[in-house]
């Protein structure tokens, strides 16, 4: 390596030629460009200025520009005990949680951390934790072994994590879980859409249109499925709040392989119902099949709500009426929380839960009853 000063009025700054071919920038190679310490071009080169002229500072940082030389993110973590990673456990199998994602990464690269994103199953088909355990277990502790500084999971994995990983509790690893809540003790931070009200604002759009045989189209409410329970139940507590009009609930089998069955079960009940909620837009294209088989018109026969606005809901005919959850908010909560926590703050607070509100969006699938 040849180190050629240049003289100006201003300031000295070096022209720096690398000539150790293709090895690597050292900081040494750094901090002898500049003509400072080694720990000097380490603190400049961290962020840690303050204790260093302007002058001093923008020669590290050009030495190190022109060198390529690039920070060693094993060793800082080694250094600090953060690998400024985080393990990101969800998977793109529909535009709600590509947009989780979304909002996830967003806050996690302002911060300058890295999300590593790993799932079970090719996201042809909503992915099946308990069909396949080992598996899920084995991606859960491929992050674990690369030391992730924090987790962040969809429900699935939320369930695998309170089995198997409570001695992450003690570790202090920070979690954060979505679209979950556990039964018996919460042991980790949960960012959820407002169940309660949202399933509200539907009851009451579905009674004010007239409707008082109301059909719940739910999924297939597993365990880690807790969400799709809440959804149900609020949905039902508020009809019977509101009284005029009665509801009675569906599901979907453990596997969630009978959608088409318990669509064209409900359309052909004696007295019909004239209107269903389903707790996904997933189960009401279940719903639109059935009615078209079956000669119903949506929403003249029949009036639809869904519930998330996937990216599919408008396009529908007639586009459906459905309750849009904030999926970028709800992903950029999850990332701010598990910054938060390894910051230090909220460190000695219990886990806390985060409802995220949600609107309803009115489109051509309900109508007053005939």
């Amino acid at each position: 390596m040849i180190v050629v000063w240049i003289s100006s009025e201003f300031a000295p700054r070096p022209k720096v030629i690398n000539m150790s071919g293709s090895s690597a920038p050292r900081l040494k190679d750094v901090a002898a460009a500049a003509n400072v310490s080694l720990s000097a071009a380490s603190r400049i080169l961290r962020g840690e200025r303050g204790r260093f002229g302007e002058e001093t500072c923008q020669r590290v940082l050009e030495a190190a520009q022109q060198l390529g030389w690039r920070r060693n993110l094993l060793v800082n973590g080694m250094q600090t005990g953060r690998t400024k990673t985080i393990g990101v456990m969800i998977p793109p199998y529909d535009s709600f949680w590509v947009d989780v994602l979304a909002g996830i990464h967003m806050v996690l690269a302002s911060a300058d951390y890295l999300p590593i994103t790993v799932w079970v199953g090719d996201c042809q088909e909503m992915p099946h934790f308990e069909k396949d355990e080992a598996q899920g277990m084995k991606q859960i502790n491929r992050l674990l072994d690369r030391r992730v500084d924090g987790l962040i999971l969809w429900p699935s994995f939320a369930v695998a994590y309170y089995h198997h990983f409570k001695e992450l509790i003690e570790s202090r690893v920070p979690v954060v879980v979505i679209d979950h809540e556990f039964s018996d003790e919460q042991i980790a931070d949960s960012i959820e859409t407002d169940e309660l009200r949202s399933a509200r604002a539907v009851a009451e759009h579905l009674i004010s249109l007239g409707h008082e045989n109301i059909a719940c189209f739910s999924s297939r409410e597993t365990d880690w499925q807790a969400w799709a329970i809440r959804r149900r139940v609020s949905f039902e507590t508020a009809v019977a709040d509101l009284k005029g009009a009665e509801v009675k609930s569906w599901r979907l089998n453990q596997w969630g392989t009978n959608g088409p069955e318990v669509a064209e079960e409900i359309l052909s009940q004696e007295p019909r119902p004239t209107a269903v909620f389903t707790v996904t837009d997933h189960e009401a294209l279940f719903v639109y099949e059935a009615a078209a088989k079956l000669g119903l018109r949506i929403p003249e026969d029949l009036s639809v709500v869904g519930f998330a606005d996937l990216d599919f809901s408008a396009t529908l005919q007639p586009p459906l009426s459905t309750v849009r959850q904030r999926p970028k908010e709800i992903g950029r909560r999850a990332g701010q929380l598990i910054l938060d926590r390894l910051d230090g703050d909220f460190s000695e607070s219990s886990p806390t839960t985060i409802r995220v509100s949600a609107e309803l969006i009115v489109r051509g699938s309900t109508a007053s009853r005939g």
